[in-house]
């Protein structure tokens, strides 16, 4: 798998052919979150991003979303299931656009437990991302990023879908 992301990376580049300037814009997308020396298995989500330029190559974001993460069966210890743990990840960030296309993108923020102690967890994202053109204002945003939520106590590599769109 990790011999593949680059090549994956390298061919979506080439693909890749979105604006060259950023504009005002708004994704709506899914979540896949992979969990990395965690109590958790795998993770779910939604979430929405608005995309606001302050230069012809960079853009501020707000992103909200929900996330459910599953827990390892072997924690439980029985036949009962666990609840899957929520949580709300509302982050900012920077876009920041290499080329037509190909951007990199960091967030920082807060993650807050929907259930059980109702923590609420420092957030840091960091990734990159590619816009595969649909129409002039209209694209598929695959994004993909490394997530810190809590000083370690949930990493996660992240998978982001989405349905992007400029006006």
């Amino acid at each position: 798998m990790k011999r593949l992301l680059p090549i994956l990376f390298l061919f979506l580049y080439t693909v890749a052919q979105g604006q060259s300037a950023p504009k005002s814009a708004f994704s709506a997308g899914l979540d896949l979150a992979i969990p990395t020396n965690s109590i958790y298995n795998v993770g779910l989500g939604a979430s929405g991003k608005a995309e606001i330029p302050v230069s012809s190559a960079a853009s501020l974001t707000i992103t909200a979303g929900y996330t459910s993460l599953y827990y390892k069966k072997s924690l439980i210890g029985s036949s009962r299931s666990q609840d899957a743990a929520g949580f709300v990840p509302l982050k900012a960030g920077v876009k920041y656009y290499l080329s037509e296309g190909f951007f990199i993108e960091g967030e920082l923020g807060t993650s807050i437990e929907t259930n059980y102690s109702k923590n609420k967890l420092f957030a840091f994202a960091l990734g990159p991302g590619f816009l595969l053109p649909m129409s002039k204002n209209t694209a598929i945003e695959l994004g993909f990023r490394y997530e810190n939520w809590g000083s370690g106590r949930v990493r996660q590599t992240g998978i982001r879908v989405a349905y992007h769109f400029t006006w």
